[in-house]
Order: C-alpha cells, then structure tokens, then sequence
C-alpha cells in the first residue's frame, strides 16, 4: 500500500513539473515576442522627432506593367565603427522605420503598411547590420568598391544578404551602395503569379547613401 501511494506521489510529481514546463515554454515567448515589438516600437517613436537622416535609403518596386520608386524618410544609424584604413573590420548599424515609406501615392503607400506588406503595427522597425566588406578588384570604378554582408531583420525574419558597398569619401566617410531584397523571403507581400500581372517582383533592389 505504501508503495502504490508513493508510485501515485511520484507521478503527480511528474505531471505537475510538466504542467508547469508547458506553461513556462508558452508564458517566455510570449513575454519575449511583446518586449521586442515594445522595442521596435520605441525605436520608431524616437525616429519621428530625431533629426533628419545622414543619406538617403530608396527602392524599386516593379510588377509585369509598371514600377514605383520608394523612399524611406526616417532612419538612424544606432551603431557605427568604421575606419577607412582597415575597412575590413567596418561594421555599422541601421534602423529604418517602415511607416515612413513613401512612393508617391498615398494609397499605395497606405497599403504597405497594412498586413499586406510591411505589417508596422507589429514590425514598425527594419534593423540592418552591415559588415565583412571585401574589396572589388574594378578599375574602371573611380571609388575603392568592396562586397559586404547585409544582416536583415524584417517582417519578423532574419537573413543575411550580399550587397555592394562603395567608399565615396574618407573625410568625411561617405557610403553608397546597393543590393538586391527578395521581398518574399521575409514574408513581404504576396507570391509573385503569372496570373496576377499587378503583383510586385519579388526582387526588389535598394541603393543607398551614408554620410557618418
């Protein structure tokens, strides 16, 4: 009887530090997920009254009749270490609130913000991290050219793209570069269909230009 009572002990034991494994593993997320948007969220607050950008950010957007040229308007770079005589240490840090994308047709620009696309409610702030130039051996570039690395957080996805990085000036440091953004990847916008000629490319290029 002694033992019978002890098996019952042992598995009420078991079951509640299950109970409990399950509820912390849905409470952590959770509780993690809501102070990343609180984040993101301030992040995109301090960007609406800080002074204006050091460059400019603008896109393309194309489909099989048209394309849009997009510009984002606030932006801030949050961390930067960059030494013209060792550009391959290089790293910066990007935030680009998405609410100011601006096209050139309110409604359009209205509905990228939506779930549609960007989703900002929830994602108002896009993070890149740039580093790991390697130089471009270009002899018809006036500037040192380099590839680099683009860490990207978007949409609530992270991956790491290859883009082009050109030294425009070393004092002061001046940037400009481009790559190429598969809209997709980060669950942007619909899938491109051949039976949808408004849908946008999936491929959506970004050039920029950075003065530190």
């Amino acid at each position: 009887m002694v033992h019978g009572l002890l098996e019952d002990l042992r598995v009420r034991i078991v079951m509640l530090m299950v109970v409990v494994g399950l509820a912390s593993a849905a409470i952590v997320p959770a509780v993690s997920a809501e102070e990343d948007a609180t984040a993101a969220a301030g992040a995109a607050q301090a960007m609406e009254s800080a002074p204006a950008p050091p460059g400019w950010i603008k896109f393309v957007g194309k489909n099989l009749i048209m394309k849009a040229k997009g510009t984002f308007h606030r932006w801030r770079i949050v961390e930067s270490s960059i030494d013209p005589a060792s550009l391959e240490d290089a790293v910066a840090v990007v935030e680009v609130d998405l609410s100011s994308v601006d096209t050139g047709i309110e409604r359009r620009d209205k509905h990228l913000r939506t779930p549609d696309f960007f989703e900002v409610e929830t994602y108002p702030v896009a993070t890149v991290r740039v580093h790991s130039p390697r130089p471009i051996e270009d002899p018809k570039s006036e500037h040192p050219r380099y590839e680099a690395l683009f860490d990207i957080d978007l949409h609530g996805v992270e991956k790491t793209v290859e883009g082009e990085i050109e030294l425009i000036s070393a004092d002061p440091i001046v940037f400009e570069g481009e790559l190429v953004i598969d809209r997709t990847d980060f669950g942007v916008g619909p899938k491109p269909s051949g039976w949808s000629p408004m849908t946008p490319k999936a491929e959506i290029p970004v050039r920029f230009h950075v003065e530190l």
